[in-house]
């Protein structure tokens, strides 16, 4: 609810302005489906607010496999950003901040039962083994772009963006039950964490259009 509140009370802060100077877009990219309030400041300076979002869900595993899986994308994210045109003309320079609230989570579940020594080691007894990823809540964007939505007359126009967050090593919470829950151990989630720390910097391109009022 909070977040939600946050986003309106952006936008609300953008459209404050007289007609001819803002825009809306609608864009598709690897943060999502991205949908912004632009607005301007003079010919050389846009700011824009928006959010994006974006799940996926995946099954896999089971059959001849000796586990099943079930992994999940969750992309959220605020974005406050501000573009500076340096020629005059529709390419920008950007740079601003996000909220960060992209997380990735997958449950690994053993499918087959063990006899070890007489002793039989079912499904449910072996439990189901957690593995959580976000990343850091603010995080910085910069990038570039080409379109200026509030420049000429109203209308549709074209928009690109390319650039990258910089959202630290992902953060890494490890769980587990039954008898597998030693795999969840202290060491093993810090050698986890080690296996992904290279992903710190998220890679942006986003393709849209934007419409000036």
């Amino acid at each position: 609810m909070k977040i939600k509140l946050t986003v309106l009370l952006l936008l609300l802060a953008v459209f404050s302005v007289k007609a001819q100077d803002y825009a809306a877009s609608l864009k598709v990219g690897t943060l999502g489906i991205n949908l912004e309030g632009v607005r301007s400041f003079g010919e050389d300076f846009n700011a824009r607010v928006g959010f994006a979002f974006f799940n996926y869900n995946y099954d896999g595993g089971g059959g001849d496999e000796d586990f099943e899986y079930s992994a999940g994308l969750k992309l959220f994210s605020i974005s406050m950003l501000a573009d500076y045109f340096p020629f005059g003309n529709t390419f920008r320079l950007t740079g601003g901040v996000l909220i960060n609230l992209n997380t990735f989570d997958v449950d690994l579940v053993p499918t087959e039962t063990y006899t070890v020594g007489g002793d039989e080691y079912t499904p449910d007894k072996l439990g189901k083994l957690t593995a959580k990823i976000d990343f850091n809540k603010l995080s910085p964007y910069i990038g570039i772009g080409i379109g200026n939505p509030t420049a000429g007359d109203s209308g549709l126009k074209f928009a690109l963006d390319i650039g990258t967050v910089y959202q630290g090593a992902p953060k890494v919470d490890l769980s587990a039950t039954g008898l597998i829950e030693p795999s969840a151990a202290p060491d093993q989630q810090e050698q986890l964490q080690d296996n992904v720390s290279w992903f710190k910097w998220f890679p942006v391109v986003s393709l849209g259009i934007t419409y000036k009022f």
